[in-house]
């Protein structure tokens, strides 16, 4: 009787797998986010969502530099956001936008995880900061403005006293002054006047003698950009396209001195500097068209002023320590405002008026 022997393995079934691999159903995350199933090809899980936390702190604080884009993985968009400087502010404002709508999503259009636990806080700080922000700059304007105006060296062309002569000229609304009193009653030597004249484009090297002066500008015949420019304090006096005439003051502080002037025009152009007595005084009521240059004679520092143009309108005066700047508006015009008598310097593109208070 024969003895039986060992009993033989079970055949091998086709679909094995090798000894050691754990096993998994079709399609089951392991790892990394993807494994092959038993059966099939390998299968994509979306990566987790992004914190809306810290997209919002990001594009807050370093929006400007595109952290938040990279942050999302938008690498492409990111560098432009980085090299624009946030689109100079604008892209940086939309995208902190869009973020606090809940809007913003990650480089697989996925929604940010946590809007709605902390949406509410995003907005109220971001408010918060961006309005704060606004007025603390603001406010700091205004401070180095004063302090600059405050800094500024005193006009050496100030109010003059009222005297016979100037009481008597009230009789005329404007009559030439004709005294040293003009500039604060000093003696001084008096500018010697000179004209230049030239076509087209050109620099004039002048000496002023440390001297305030006024500057007529005409080209009437010019139709392109017309352009007077200086290298005093002043710098930029007209700047307009088409026919010109208009005066300027220059010089009106010590130490800024103006020994050039630039012109540019496309035809025959006159340039003619006076010493400051040559400008007209108005006792009361004054009025002119464009670019002028007046002595404001009136017994108040109130004055009612109109304009008729339609583009800057700017009246300055130098009657006090510190030049005062009366009106700086856009367009048509009425209102009262301070005017110290003194020199006072007007800009405008139509007719305007100034009438004592």
């Amino acid at each position: 009787m024969s003895q039986p022997g060992p009993t033989p393995p079970p055949p091998l079934a086709s679909d094995y797998t090798t000894y050691g691999v754990p096993q998994f159903p079709a399609g089951q995350q392991y790892g990394d986010g993807q494994y092959p199933g038993q059966f099939g090809a390998p299968q994509q899980f979306p990566a987790p969502q992004k914190s809306f936390l810290t997209t919002w702190l990001l594009s807050l604080f370093l929006g400007g530099l595109g952290v938040d884009r990279f942050y999302l993985g938008k690498i492409g968009t990111g560098i432009a956001k980085l090299l624009t400087a946030g689109g100079l502010g604008v892209w940086s404002l939309v995208d902190l936008i869009i973020t606090l709508a809940g809007k913003q999503t990650d480089k697989n259009r996925q929604p940010l995880a946590g809007y709605g636990q902390h949406k509410v806080l995003a907005i109220v700080v971001s408010a918060v900061l961006v309005v704060g922000g606004m007025v603390i700059g603001a406010v700091s304007g205004a401070v180095a403005a004063l302090a600059v105006q405050s800094a500024a060296t005193s006009p050496i062309i100030s109010a003059a006293p009222v005297t016979d002569e100037t009481a008597a000229a009230a009789n005329s609304s404007e009559t030439p002054s004709a005294s040293a009193e003009a500039t604060a009653g000093e003696d001084r030597p008096l500018l010697e006047a000179q004209t230049l004249t030239g076509t087209g484009d050109d620099i004039k090297t002048v000496d002023l003698k440390g001297l305030p002066a006024v500057v007529t500008f005409t080209c009437s015949a010019c139709s392109g950009n017309t352009v007077l420019e200086t290298n005093g304090a002043e710098m930029l006096l007209v700047n307009t396209i088409g026919g010109y005439t208009g005066s300027h003051l220059v010089d009106t502080s010590a130490g800024t001195a103006t020994s050039e002037f630039s012109i540019s025009a496309d035809a025959a152009w006159t340039l003619k500097i006076e010493d400051v007595e040559t400008v007209p005084t108005s006792a009361g009521k004054a009025g002119g068209h464009g670019d002028k240059v007046l002595y404001w004679d009136a017994p108040g520092t109130k004055a009612a002023i109109t304009n008729k143009g339609e583009g800057n309108f700017v009246v300055e005066g130098f009657g006090s320590d510190i030049p005062e700047l009366a009106v700086n508006k856009i367009g048509a015009y009425s209102g009262t405002v301070q005017l110290t008598p003194g020199f006072v310097q007007v800009n405008s593109d139509g007719d305007w008026t100034i009438t004592a208070k």
